[in-house]
């Protein structure tokens, strides 16, 4: 079986991108989040996940039924002024078709500006894009917080 990052790479690299390409990295960062976050399925509430050494990671609740989620996963990060949430992913779980889907990324900022479908930034061209950062920040918690002890925000 091919390793996850092989496969995005792949995908990432094709001149057409399909729903079908799509829906793979959807399928790929489902499986993800259900390693990082074990319990999700039953998650209707915020959670932290604590890891020391690594800062706090937050997983807000937007939205919760039987089949579908809607959650944020970041980081806060304290400014002289405000507090940040760092990056900002918003994302839509179907957990009966086992596929995540990224709503918005740091609503305010585009995510990479020189992205290699700049002349022909079609809508799932774009998806794409915000999926594989979605991928990139996954294996980044999974690096940093495989194992978190996951608790409720007060």
């Amino acid at each position: 079986m091919m390793n996850d990052q092989i496969q995005t790479r792949l995908i990432y690299n094709k001149e057409k991108i399909t729903y079908s390409n799509l829906s793979e990295v959807f399928e790929i960062n489902f499986n993800k989040i259900s390693r990082l976050v074990p319990l999700l399925p039953l998650v209707k509430d915020d959670l932290i996940g604590i890891k020391k050494p690594s800062n706090n990671l937050y997983l807000i609740c937007h939205e919760k039924s039987k089949y579908t989620g809607t959650y944020t996963l970041t980081h806060k990060i304290n400014s002289s002024t405000k507090v940040i949430n760092r990056p900002d992913i918003c994302f839509k779980i179907y957990f009966d078709a086992k596929l995540l889907e990224v709503v918005s990324i740091c609503k305010e900022t585009r995510i990479n500006s020189y992205h290699p479908f700049i002349n022909d930034c079609s809508d799932l061209s774009f998806q794409l894009e915000l999926n594989v950062f979605m991928l990139r920040w996954l294996d980044y918690c999974l690096d940093r917080y495989n194992g978190a002890e996951w608790v409720a925000r007060k």
